[in-house]
């Protein structure tokens, strides 16, 4: 079984071709460097690009792939969430291939695709839980087997890379902010500042409105104030308070369904912090812990396509 997958929601277009369950090529496109004069994404730009770069982006895939695109037997492509004018040039790439070759269409849910992500190179048993963490979704999701999403928790507002690119712009720093906060957090290890963390809400959703607000108002106050700000110690309170939030909020998801894995999906499970803390919280509760490579991280359509085949596997039976 040849899959095609297509993933388009945000600042990357991505393909990626897929051998029964295995990936045979992942090319991604990425826009950080158009995007980071604005301190953030600029949706009318993000799909300019995806126009402009989706043919090679599709011609590198094939190639590295091996095959020819008469060998396909299915195309996949993300059909939400995302941004809007991004999704629709990602569909319309996807419906003229489909339709070109005669092949079944499948669209597919973007956050399922990040939590398949950890499926492309591990065996995982059930039940699982997955706490998925990206600039524009905070979300903790059960899986008892395949293709069984249970959204136990999300963000009610801001989601926790977001946070981290707007107190990364007040703090003086360039977007991307998740990179560019870890970088420097690492340089302390001093909470010198008081974050404060959100009163809880419901048990495992999150919100990240506070934090953001409460850590750009002390920095207005240091500023007003004229005390000299410790950049490398403020970068690591805000850094911890966020990775402890949601690392309780997993944990407490973990001791209540108990389940025999433990995924962390998303752009910002880069950051080092919340890998060592979701590692250690996992190690606690005598459970096994899966992170993906960065490269199926962050946006990209190889979770896409292992989605895809286990979706396809399931309309089979």
């Amino acid at each position: 079984m040849n899959i095609l997958a297509i993933e388009s929601s945000c600042d990357e277009f991505s393909v990626a071709i897929l051998k029964d369950g295995k990936v045979l090529s992942n090319i991604i496109s990425s826009q950080i460097e158009q995007h980071k004069e604005y301190g953030g994404v600029v949706p009318e730009l993000a799909s300019r690009l995806h126009v402009q770069n989706f043919h090679w982006v599709l011609d590198e895939a094939i190639i590295e792939a091996g095959i020819k695109l008469e060998e396909l037997n299915y195309i996949v492509y993300t059909s939400n969430p995302g941004l809007i004018g991004s999704l629709i040039i990602g569909k319309i790439v996807a419906q003229t291939l489909a339709q070109y070759l005669k092949i079944p269409l499948l669209p597919l849910n973007h956050l399922h695709g990040h939590v398949y992500s950890a499926f492309i190179e591990n065996d995982i048993e059930f039940p699982a839980v997955a706490l998925i963490t990206s600039g524009g979704h905070t979300e903790i999701i059960l899986m008892k087997d395949h293709l069984e999403f249970e959204t136990l928790g999300q963000t009610q507002d801001d989601a926790i890379g977001e946070c981290f690119d707007k107190v990364a712009i007040k703090m003086g720093l360039t977007y991307p902010g998740g990179p560019a906060i870890d970088k420097i957090a690492k340089i302390s290890n001093e909470s010198k500042y008081k974050i404060p963390k959100p009163r809880d809400i419901n048990e495992y959703d999150f919100s990240f409105s506070g934090i953001k607000t409460g850590s750009i108002n002390l920095l207005h106050k240091l500023k007003q104030s004229k005390t000299e700000l410790d950049l490398n110690s403020f970068a690591y309170s805000f850094q911890k308070t966020c990775v402890e939030y949601v690392i309780e909020k997993l944990e407490k998801a973990v001791k209540k369904y108990e389940p025999k894995f433990v995924i962390l999906g998303g752009g910002v499970s880069a950051n080092s912090m919340l890998r060592n803390k979701f590692q250690e919280m996992a190690k606690e509760n005598k459970i096994k812990s899966i992170i993906p490579k960065h490269e199926y991280c962050t946006d990209n359509a190889a979770m896409m396509g292992m989605l895809g085949y286990r979706t396809i596997i399931k309309l089979r039976k």
